[in-house]
């Protein structure tokens, strides 16, 4: 019982991230502390990739054929989280100096062949950001929206600045071949170090500016003529810099992310929440009404009815509804086999993503921390293959299994296996098109020996553990021959009840999903954690409620085949998930243009990895369904009398 009670408590919480992920400030482990640069020290600046808010196919910034590569390129150690989002840093030839202005500098001249200029302007019509990195800091565009106070504006940062600008009216590209860097930073006060300052800001303004000269452009001039690209002729392209030093007193190190994480305004958050809670609370008077009125009169009537059966002769027969299954209702599941293995990767997943909740509360997974969510994820999910194989293992015992290693291997490859396959074959596709969006062929390795050496003998050891343990004990036995089931109501076949359990689950977290595919797929900031926890319980709860509610109706309607279903009703509104997916893809994304970085490929990889979430969320709300209904199921038929 503490066990089944267990797995239900970690269904609940992890829902919380099953939205994805506000603290209002982070916080930062000592790994992640500030750095101190001296005056005239040199502060590197590292170049990543590009991408866009349109084309989901991010490149790395020095396999662009049109700007600017060092002699000697310099590429710190990248986890794996990095790697997988498509981080390829590496050093530049951008002099920086702490606190030493530069007007303007030369950073190279190069000549590019009409096929480069071609590309160059493919990147620009499509609207491609560049990502640079200065002490963690991704360089950002300024934006600035209406502040608490009337009449007063606040900044905000958009991460990356433009490639080039395109004129849509005369179909005319134009290269950004000028950058001016202004770089907020505030004094180390106190201490041996009180003359090191400490950056706080990294804002980036880029200008297109023709320059045949060679040296420094007219930055004075406003009027001074663009650089065209995107012609079929080979050019000539002057690469400038400026930079500047601006002490802000009013940003300290500690909160010197806020500006990227508060691009969004809380309020629509709340309304996201008061929606949501509108939703469970209706949900929770209608399991109220089941639970109190319908339920007690159906067991107190059943109840009757047996004791009636040794007073009077009367048949158990007079009952009807979901009272009649009581031989069936326990029955081993068809292809129990293969529930077994899914709802232990489920577990799995779940306890994967409260983990990594909870380091994220901590301050762990700090925006500071690149790729810090998914290499944590990918770690937490290989050491949590033990609870898998308990789980599945002890669930494959109840529904009278025998061979604990064929199902503990089944459950640490069946769901690794298909989603390996699948990102081979899109990879495939990302390494033809050069994207860095592409797991090099280490990164393929490293992940299958991780699996090898630390999932695969978890899973083993938790499946030979969990099959060892008695089998759960039913509260009523089952008949030797099956009842046959009537026909269903329309409402209550497959598809169309599918589709009505997973509808007040979406609504309950639509708006949050916006924010969550934006951050997904625009690489916006989303590190909402607060609001993440609290829509994520609503959810959870709506998931259980309305999972118990479908599966009562279905047993109500003589259905005792209810282990799959349950299954399918918890999972069910990740139909509506990638459905939404597609109509973002549709009105906030422009996939499929002409040019070198559009086309298929992005397409491809965008609607797979939709399908990837869609699925992943699946395993998640499907596991909390189950596990709800059978709790819901085992507590009824407790409460009935039986001869």
């Amino acid at each position: 019982m503490s066990r089944r009670w267990f797995t239900i408590a970690a269904a609940l919480c992890a829902c919380a991230l099953t939205t994805t992920t506000n603290v209002a400030s982070a916080f930062y482990i000592p790994s992640m502390g500030p750095r101190t640069f001296s005056p005239g020290e040199r502060v590197p600046l590292n170049v990543n990739r590009v991408f866009s808010e349109h084309v989901p196919l991010p490149f790395a910034y020095y396999d662009l054929p049109f700007v600017c590569k060092p002699d000697k390129v310099h590429r710190p150690w990248l986890n794996i989280g990095e790697v997988l989002r498509g981080d390829r840093i590496a050093s530049s030839d951008y002099e920086l100096l702490m606190d030493v202005n530069s007007t303007c500098k030369v950073l190279c001249t190069t000549q590019l062949p009409a096929s480069a200029n071609k590309e160059a302007g493919n990147f620009a019509a499509q609207d491609y950001l560049v990502e640079w990195i200065v002490d963690k800091l991704p360089g950002a565009s300024v934006r600035y929206r209406h502040g608490a106070d009337p009449g007063t504006r606040e900044k905000t940062y958009e991460t990356g600045f433009r490639i080039g600008d395109y004129d849509k009216t005369n179909g005319r590209a134009f290269l950004n071949n000028h950058v001016s860097m202004d770089i907020l930073y505030e004094r180390n006060r106190g201490g041996a170090g009180s003359r090191g300052r400490r950056i706080v800001g990294f804002e980036v303004r880029p200008r297109s500016i023709a320059n045949a000269s060679g040296g420094c452009p007219n930055l004075d001039d406003p009027e001074a003529p663009r650089l065209v690209v995107g012609e079929d002729k080979p050019i000539s392209v002057t690469y400038s810099y400026s930079v500047n030093w601006i002490e802000d007193p009013a940003v300290r190190w500690n909160y010197r992310w806020d500006r990227y994480l508060s691009a969004t305004n809380p309020q629509v958050h709340w309304y996201a929440i008061l929606n949501s809670a509108i939703i469970i609370l209706l949900l929770s008077g209608v399991v109220a009404i089941i639970l109190m009125r319908m339920l007690n009169r159906d067991i107190a009537m059943f109840n009757d009815e047996e004791e009636g059966v040794f007073g009077r002769g009367e048949d158990i027969e007079e009952t009807s509804g979901w009272k009649l299954l009581h031989g069936d209702v326990f029955r081993a599941p068809t292809a129990g086999g293969l529930l077994a293995p899914l709802l232990g990767t489920t577990v799995q997943v779940m306890y994967t993503f409260i983990a990594t909740i909870a380091l994220g509360i901590l301050g762990v997974l700090s925006p500071s921390y690149r790729g810090g969510l998914l290499t944590t994820g990918i770690v937490v999910f290989l050491l949590m293959g033990g609870a898998a194989g308990y789980y599945s293992g002890h669930l494959y015992k109840t529904w009278g299994g025998g061979n604990w290693f064929k199902n503990a291997a089944m459950t640490a490859t069946l769901v690794p296996v298909a989603l390996l396959a699948v990102e081979l074959v899109l990879n495939m596709f990302l390494w033809y098109r050069a994207s860095s969006a592409a797991m090099p062929l280490s990164t393929i390795v490293l992940l299958f020996v991780l699996w090898l050496l630390v999932e695969l003998p978890l899973t083993l050891l938790g499946g030979w553990v969990g099959f060892r343990r008695p089998p759960y004990s039913e509260p009523v036995r089952t008949n030797t021959i099956p009842r046959p089931i009537p026909p269903q109501p329309t409402f209550l076949r497959p598809v169309p009840s599918v589709l009505l359990a997973g509808s007040l689950p979406f609504a309950v977290i639509f708006i949050e999903l916006f924010f969550v595919l934006k951050s997904i797929w625009q690489d916006a900031f989303y590190y909402e954690y607060g609001f993440t926890i609290i829509v994520g319980l609503i959810l959870s709860l709506t998931v259980c409620e309305t999972t118990v509610i479908m599966v009562w109706l279905s047993l109500n309607s003589g259905q005792h085949k209810w282990w799959w279903r349950a299954f399918a009703y918890g999972a069910s509104s990740s139909v509506y998930i990638f459905a939404y997916s597609m109509v973002f893809y549709f009105t906030r994304l422009r996939v499929g243009m002409p040019g070198v970085v559009g086309g298929f490929v992005p397409t491809l990889s965008f609607f797979v990895h939709s399908l990837l979430i869609s699925a992943a969320y699946a395993l998640c709300t499907g596991s909390m369904g189950f596990f709800a209904a059978y709790f819901f199921v085992r507590r009824i038929y407790r409460m009935v009398k039986l001869s």
